[in-house]
């Protein structure tokens, strides 16, 4: 069966959403017998490595990889794998239960018109048909009680730790099969092994098996060497990637997944050219027009547009749920920002060269040459000050979605209410691409409900959405300008850092540093920039190493108003 690129990239791209994780090669991608990329399998792949982790799964897979009957298991562990992910995953991906039980009412017509097989094929069959039964409600009454405890033990629960999840799975294929691994079961224990599975002489202790072989109702494609599970190798750099993906093609998604363009070409170049240097050379942009319309495209792209739009509805009704408190909070945060505009705004006497005579600075301008001897009131008004709002939309944002969501409407909405011109915009990275989503510009004063349109997708480079705002505010007619990020402060992206000869990933403490790197850049160009941090205490001291003291955690809804407003209050202290 031969794949097409096309089909092997859509793949991995499913796989890459659902583990919330770009940019490596997935030891195992799944297609439909029409060799077109399987949705389910391929979300339960990377749900699999995204909830268990990429080594004990790797090292599962490894410890029956030769065995004679390593086909029978491989399908069987991925059937517990199955179980395991959509337990755990399920609650969070509104999408999942349908795309499950649409493959189940597949296998179940398949298996009802397949021919009578034998060993190893049958009890698969048999096996795999109680288990998609199972997860359709149907009675499974008819299963033999052999199989149904082989069932019960085969469908591992979602709450296992990886190693334990490892562990459980071989210590199932000890008990019912005698399996040790690096060595086949007695030789007296009879099977029936399909000859598609083999090829190469008979000397060879390990059994050859082709990268591309049977996999439930299709097929199952693995990168390893020999047809083994293999350790994922470290992420590509941008020039490794654009090797297997046409510009065109990846273009065309990222639109697609995104929405309309905000920026015709040659804009949306200009500001890659300018950006797109240093650290974040190699990097693609891509500006969204957020007004929640897409394009009508089907297949992967359409079903994540489904679950996106999906999670637009929740964020609205979360919010509402709350919308006494909520709107409690937009007033005291109103308040807030007003009485520091009182405060700190208020007109002041300065120098200058022109206006009313100071008669005590005469002498400077006889003897200095000073020509500032006059004085005149200066007044600092909103006017003077714009305000980017910024929310991380990376996939690390997805327990937290509504939340992120009704936090950047309460701030867009009492800046509103100061009359604050105020531009909100989000960011997520994927494929290489630097997306930012514009749901509101600084004089649309009517438009802050479209920020519940915001949704978790991808990776973030927090450093590279910061320069492009950067660049964007200054542009701006406005004297001071402020940009509040909502963030985990967890940086991740899958393109990396030239580093002279070499590359450095863009995470942990380099991604931290490169993003620190990128605050102090707009603080010294007199854009001040904090933080209203998201994430968990794990991430609290990389928030301190890219925001200094401008950050602060909302640990409860009653504390909204005053931990912003303070923030908010310091920085226009400092104007």
């Amino acid at each position: 069966m031969e794949i097409l690129d096309s089909e092997k990239r859509r793949a991995r791209n499913i796989i890459w959403n659902a583990a919330g994780e770009y940019g490596f090669e997935p030891d195992f991608k799944a297609y439909d017998h029409d060799g077109r990329a399987e949705l389910y399998w391929n979300s339960i792949a990377g749900a699999v490595r995204k909830n268990y982790g990429e080594a004990p799964v790797r090292e599962l897979f490894a410890a029956i990889h030769g065995h004679s009957r390593e086909p029978l298991f491989e399908q069987l562990l991925w059937l517990g794998l199955e179980n395991a992910a959509f337990s755990r995953e399920s609650p969070r991906r509104p999408a999942l239960p349908a795309l499950r039980q649409r493959y189940a009412r597949a296998v179940l017509l398949a298996n009802g018109r397949a021919v009578s097989l034998e060993g190893d094929e049958d009890l698969l069959r048999r096996l795999e048909d109680g288990h998609f039964r199972r997860a359709l409600g149907e009675d499974t009454s008819g299963l033999m009680a052999r199989d149904r405890e082989m069932l019960d033990a085969l469908e591992f629960p979602g709450d296992l730790a990886g190693e334990v999840l490892r562990d459980r799975a071989l210590a199932f294929l000890e008990r019912y099969f005698h399996f040790v691994p690096g060595g086949d079961p007695p030789p007296e224990k009879p099977r029936f092994l399909p000859s598609i599975f083999f090829f190469g002489t008979g000397k060879s202790k390990v059994k050859r098996m082709p990268a591309i072989r049977s996999f439930g109702r299709g097929y199952g494609e693995h990168t390893g060497e020999e047809g083994s599970a293999s350790p994922s190798p470290e992420r590509r750099h941008i020039s490794d990637r654009t090797a297997a993906e046409t510009e065109a093609d990846l273009a065309k998604f990222v639109r697609e997944f995104f929405g309309a363009p905000l920026y015709g070409q040659q804009r949306l170049a200009a500001l890659e050219e300018a950006a797109c240097t240093g650290d974040h050379k190699g990097c693609r942009l891509y500006c969204a027009n957020g007004d929640g319309t897409w394009e009508n495209v089907k297949g992967y792209v359409g079903a994540q547009r489904k679950a996106a739009l999906k999670q637009m509805e929740q964020n609205k009704a979360l919010y509402e749920a709350d919308g006494l408190r909520h709107r409690a909070s937009i007033i005291r945060l109103t308040a807030r920002i007003r009485n520091a505009m009182t405060a700190y705004l208020q007109p002041a006497v300065v120098r200058a060269s022109a206006g009313s005579l100071d008669a005590g600075r005469i002498w400077r301008g006889v003897y200095l040459e000073d020509n500032k001897v006059f004085t005149r009131i200066q007044n600092t008004d909103p006017g003077r000050l714009s305000v980017d709002l910024l929310l991380d939309c990376s996939h690390s944002q997805a327990g937290r979605q509504a939340a992120v969501a009704a936090q950047g409407y309460m701030i867009a909405e009492s800046l509103t209410r100061c009359q604050i011109p105020v531009r909100v915009s989000s960011f997520c990275s994927l494929s290489g691409y630097t997306v930012l989503t514009r749901y509101r510009d600084y004089l649309e004063t009517d438009k802050n409900q479209r920020i519940f349109h915001y949704f978790a997708a991808g990776c973030n480079r927090d450093g590279l959405a910061l320069r492009v705002l950067g660049q964007e505010a200054e542009e701006g007619p406005w004297e001071h300008k402020m940009i509040i990020l909502l963030s985990d402060a967890k940086p991740n992206d899958v393109v990396k850092m030239p580093r002279g000869a070499s590359f450095a990933d863009y995470a942990g403490e380099e991604g931290v540093q490169s993003t620190a790197m990128e605050v102090r850049s707009l603080i010294r160009r007199g854009i001040s920039v904090i933080c209203v941090f998201t994430g968990e205490d794990e991430d609290l001291p990389s928030a301190r190493t890219i925001y200094g003291r401008d950050f602060a955690r909302i640990r409860s809804l009653d504390q909204f108003a005053d931990t912003v407003g303070t923030l908010i209050q310091n920085q226009i202290r400092s104007l």
